[in-house]
């Protein structure tokens, strides 16, 4: 996923929203977390960012909520949705929407 910063990258996807580092090259980080997920995250020399929806799994997105508002990140108000999960979105620094949810129900 071509970004512009980094550090903004960085900032919002591992030490607000808690996934690991599992390669880090200079202008590349692969970034991942439980179940297998990994998403390879590069500087975009040239500024040309393309969109992507993200969704990332949380252990408690109302306490995830308010990491990122206390980090000054603009996010919405956790809300339950019909198909089982409790959704919040906000964007990255680049503009590209994400979507954080916790399952309502165990297992799910």
């Amino acid at each position: 996923m071509p970004v512009r910063s980094l550090d903004d990258a960085r900032r919002l996807y591992v030490d607000l929203l808690g996934l690991e580092v599992l390669v880090d090259e200079g202008g590349y980080v692969r970034i991942g977390g439980g179940g297998g997920f990994h998403m390879g995250v590069e500087q975009e020399p040239d500024g040309a960012i393309k969109q992507a929806d993200l969704v990332v799994r949380v252990d408690d997105v109302d306490a995830i909520v308010q990491r990122l508002r206390a980090a000054g990140i603009d996010v919405t108000d956790p809300e339950d949705q019909e198909w089982g999960a409790r959704h919040a979105w906000l964007h990255d620094a680049d503009g590209r929407p994400i979507s954080i949810y916790t399952p309502l129900h165990a297992g799910g």
